[in-house]
């Protein structure tokens, strides 16, 4: 039997994945015997009698073949000496090679499904197989290395990323790996340090702050997602993940832990979890002083404890934080007009139109108009919510007073902004055709107020179909008015013709 000068490795791996087919017999050029497989095989899979006693006798045959190709690669002639002499033969575990061939079929599909952290579970194991099989620097560890790098890589995990790919390159560098694949190692590495100064710009310094800014991204990501469907419930979950994310992230007071406890605040809020939100305010107010940061950070969490004190009843309270979040947001606009000035105003206007005092909401909302208009002639958007709902507040003042001249064109831009935000499907917009309705109903035009209020409750049926006072308010509506109408049109059938 000569020797052949083949990689053993290589046709171990070949008889792993490819023995059915003869690919190790071709590959040591044994063309009759790998010619012989490959014919079983056929006849095996023919559907033909007998086909069976084929594959048979292919099984125990591949078996042999485990010995055969070690004796085939070791034990032979001149050329097996020369070979051996010129560098050690190794002894290759095919049953490991065909384990780290079946991870490295996971590890695609992992990364195809852009599930990196089960892909970098899977590196690692692909690269411990690899070292136990090989005992030492080869290729195809080599490119291991590579592929746990890029997977860590995705994930975030740079310094790890960067020490993989480093070490590829180094055994690239002794085993002579081909040019194509130490510059896929290259352009890895590459792209790695640039990720790690990237990370390093963004104030994380290690794989560990790195794999909490990407959970902490997660946690924020899914938690407005959450809010933009209304579910409060898995939102304070999410939120309450991000805090402490970010209690870890910094290990102590830090810009990011201030940003989530002031979030969570609010959610508890909105969830009437009243005494859990005022103790995240106060810790995140409480962070800003002992970081020293300035007014932007506090005017989050004081809005948030002004409205807690407001659904408290304590009114003096509130009136003296909204009235701070109106400084910090006209000193963070720098003089000028922003949601956050818009946002202040309309809120302690709201204030005072609950405690009855009528003057001070008039001219908070007043306030808050002459920014809205200054916002809109520097063409800048904002947020078409807030707007919305502020103007809807300060219609209903003006309703109150039965000032129907007054709140008429504030439901109207109310709508109008609505329209270009969401094209008019919202709360906010059925509240607005709801008041509009009322106006005109008052006013004795009928007809117009039927279809504010039948664009009401299919508002109300889209946005809110578990509000079901509200649906049976508007349908109410829409009943009584459509009853004076028909009683109308029957007066005027029965009126006798003069």
């Amino acid at each position: 039997m000569n020797a052949s000068p083949r990689r053993p490795g290589f046709a171990y791996l070949l008889l792993a994945v490819g023995g059915w087919l003869g690919a190790h017999r071709f590959y040591l050029g044994s063309y009759v015997g790998g010619a012989g497989q490959l014919a079983l095989l056929s006849f095996g899979l023919s559907g033909q009698r007998g086909a069976r006693f084929g594959l048979l006798l292919l099984l125990p045959w591949l078996l042999f073949d485990i010995y055969w190709v070690y004796r085939r690669t070791r034990h032979a002639g001149p050329q097996g000496a020369q070979r051996s002499a010129r560098a050690p033969t190794r002894d290759y575990d095919p049953a490991g090679l065909a384990e780290a061939d079946q991870l490295q079929a996971q590890f695609v599909a992992a990364a195809e499904a852009h599930d990196w952290p089960k892909a970098v579970a899977i590196g690692e194991q692909i690269v411990a197989t690899a070292r136990g099989v090989f005992q030492g620097p080869h290729q195809n560890l080599a490119m291991s290395l590579c592929m746990l790098g890029q997977a860590c890589y995705q994930l975030k995990a740079f310094d790890k990323a960067k020490a993989a790919i480093e070490e590829s390159l180094a055994i690239g560098r002794k085993v002579g790996m081909p040019d194509e694949d130490m510059d896929i190692a290259r352009k890895a590495l590459a792209v790695t340090l640039a990720g790690i100064a990237q990370r390093n710009a963004s104030g994380a310094a290690s794989d560990q702050a790195a794999v909490l800014m990407n959970l902490l991204e997660d946690r924020e990501t899914r938690c407005h997602e959450a809010l933009a469907h209304g579910d409060l419930q898995r939102a304070e979950k999410l939120g309450a993940e991000a805090v402490a994310a970010s209690r870890e992230l910094c290990g102590g007071p830090g810009k990011a832990v201030v940003r989530q406890l002031a979030a969570y605040a609010e959610l508890c809020r909105r969830l009437q979890w009243n005494d859990k939100a005022e103790a995240s305010a106060h810790e995140a107010l409480a962070m800003i002083g002992e970081l020293g940061l300035d007014d932007g950070w506090r005017r989050g969490p004081t809005n948030t404890l002004a409205l807690l004190h407001a659904a408290a009843g304590r009114a003096d309270e509130a009136e003296a934080l909204y009235k701070k979040t109106i400084a910090m947001a006209v000193a963070e606009a720098k003089g000028g007009s922003s949601d956050s000035v818009v946002r202040a105003f309309n809120n302690l206007a709201f204030l005072y139109a609950e405690s009855g005092q009528e003057a001070k909401a008039e001219l908070c909302y007043a306030r808050a108009l002459v920014h809205l208009d200054k916002m809109s002639e520097a063409n800048v958007q904002g947020d078409a919510e807030l707007h919305a709902h502020m103007l809807n507040n300060f219609g209903g003042l003006r309703m109150a007073r039965r000032d129907f001249d007054g709140a008429r064109p504030l439901y109207e831009r109310s709508l109008a902004i609505q329209q270009r935000s969401c094209r008019g499907i919202s709360t906010a917009a059925a509240n607005a055709h709801n008041d509009l309705g009322l106006i005109a109903q008052d006013e004795g035009d009928l007809r117009q107020a039927l279809m504010h209020f039948q664009r009401t409750l299919l508002l109300n049926q889209i946005c809110t179909p578990d509000h079901f006072k509200n649906i049976a308010g508007a349908q109410r509506n829409v009943d009584d008015v459509s009853m004076v109408l028909a009683a109308v049109a029957r007066a005027a059938r029965m009126e006798p013709s003069t």
